[in-house]
């Protein structure tokens, strides 16, 4: 859509606010989530006070009108979902939580990364996360499976240390309730998963009974619950998810993640789920500069020296330590529309490596993780929505990966489809949150997963060839 500009007292955002077009800013104007991109049609403009002439990409949150007159369009993406939530640093788009006085604390058991928040009175107070120290052991489900048949307890320790330390930092709960998949959760509870490694993938166990809390080193009248499991693949994190966002016929439930799972809602309202190994190479391991999405990493990338970075408490940018997900998506965007990457993710001409910014560069080893991790994301969508009977409507994307990421140039290396998106955030531990002030929902729960098929992806005929295909920029 068209808008003619013509006040210069007002930021672009906000003008486009009062006409009646409010823009996805979950950093709240902070020009580090990169949402609200708009297209600069007519007009000279300041974009962080730098002059920008149309036509252009600017931050609409960023960037005010400085001629008399200036048009700009709105992508689709950049528009704000009518449904958005009161917790935009955290999750969207799910029902408010519960209003209760007590603290409770609900927590996100990732492959890759620990995530905590404490609840109160319908509010978040408090928030910590770290990496997942298990990650010596190796650095996907497979590999910890592996590993937890010698080490299980100093899996499950390394893990509990770390949880409690987070815990420390919180302000003391009354409860507290976990949400991992199958492997995670298995681990916390120093139960063996070693039958989750090979077929036929049986669950250990799938419902855990509350524990002390003294394991992590809360008072042992401080109960710890857990998010039943689904299946091998399915963990108690996208159940918790479905609870948190009941899903339309034509909905496609996407955790991007170490282990990326999906559930597609057919026209019927059944669900089937599967489950995608993409590695943890967008959580920046496995990758020469690679780094989480903390401050000082570059969250989005527009060629060299043009990047945005998550700023740090002070508001302060300082030099950038890395590449967080987000900016690696978009650098491999960049530079295949630059025609300096090929189609197999080699460097045209043949160069060692490629600078992003000072100190910070991408290698061909690191855009090989990359175009792995994006292929079995691409191949496991195109699967499930062909076992389903069609393409979803609309795409629907959880865990903090998707919160920096640039719809665009994720369906522009053939990542995602060219659907409507929604993104949510960490629903994971909203529902482990949710659980944590309401322990009667694990019964809404556990009736939710009966509703669950699944689809192993390494049974469809065709999923290699799919994979293969993904792996291939467009």
């Amino acid at each position: 859509m068209r808008i003619e500009i013509h006040d210069k007292t007002l930021g672009l955002a906000e003008q486009l606010r009062r006409f009646g077009f409010p823009l996805d800013m979950r950093c709240d104007g902070r020009g580090t989530c990169g949402r609200c991109r708009v297209r600069l049609l007519s007009g000279c403009w300041l974009e962080n006070g730098v002059a920008v002439n149309a036509p252009a990409e600017a931050l609409a949150c960023r960037t005010w009108l400085v001629s008399e007159t200036g048009s700009v369009e709105i992508p689709f993406a950049s528009c704000l979902p009518s449904t958005q939530g009161l917790f935009a640093d955290a999750w969207q788009n799910i029902a408010p939580m519960p209003v209760k006085d007590e603290v409770v604390v609900g927590i996100d058991i990732g492959t890759t990364t620990l995530a905590a928040a404490a609840l109160q009175r319908g509010r978040i107070i408090a928030r910590e996360a770290c990496f997942n120290p298990q990650a010596r052991f190796g650095d996907n489900v497979m590999s910890r499976i592996s590993a937890a048949e010698t080490h299980l307890e100093e899996m499950r320790q390394a893990l509990l240390d770390a949880l409690a330390d987070m815990l420390r930092k919180m302000p003391p709960p009354t409860r507290v309730a976990i949400a991992g998949n199958s492997t995670m959760t298995s681990l916390f509870h120093g139960v063996n998963p070693v039958s989750l490694g090979h077929a036929p993938f049986a669950l250990p166990q799938s419902d855990f009974a509350p524990v002390s809390g003294d394991c992590l080193g809360l008072p042992a009248s401080v109960p710890i619950h857990t998010l039943p499991l689904i299946s091998a693949f399915l963990g108690g994190d996208i159940l918790g998810g479905l609870g948190e966002l009941h899903l339309k016929p034509g909905d496609l439930f996407i955790d991007i993640g170490t282990n990326c799972e999906m559930v597609f809602c057919k026209m019927d309202g059944t669900l089937v789920g599967a489950a995608a190994a993409a590695g943890p190479a967008f959580e920046g391991a496995g990758i020469a500069c690679g780094t989480r999405a903390v401050p000082g990493a570059i969250c989005h990338y527009r060629g060299f020296d043009a990047f945005e970075m998550i700023p740090r408490d002070d508001g302060l940018l300082g030099t950038p330590v890395g590449l967080c997900g987000s900016a690696m998506v978009d650098a491999l965007a960049v530079l295949r529309r630059a025609g300096l990457l090929s189609r197999f993710g080699r460097f045209e001409p043949p160069c060692p490596k490629k600078e992003i910014a000072q100190g910070v560069y991408i290698t061909e080893q690191d855009i090989e993780q990359l175009l792995t991790a994006k292929g079995a994301v691409a191949a496991g969508i195109r699967c499930l929505e062909e076992y389903c009977g069609g393409p979803c409507r609309r795409l629907i994307l959880a865990g903090g990966f998707a919160q920096f990421l640039d719809l665009d140039n994720a369906a522009a290396i053939g990542m995602l489809p060219k659907r409507p998106v929604f993104v949510v955030g960490n629903t994971s531990l909203a529902a482990a949150v949710r659980l944590a002030a309401e322990p009667t929902h694990a019964t809404e729960l556990s009736s939710l997963r009966q509703s669950v098929s699944e689809l192993h992806l390494n049974n469809v005929p065709g999923f290699d060839v799919k994979f293969l295909e993904g792996m291939m920029l467009p």
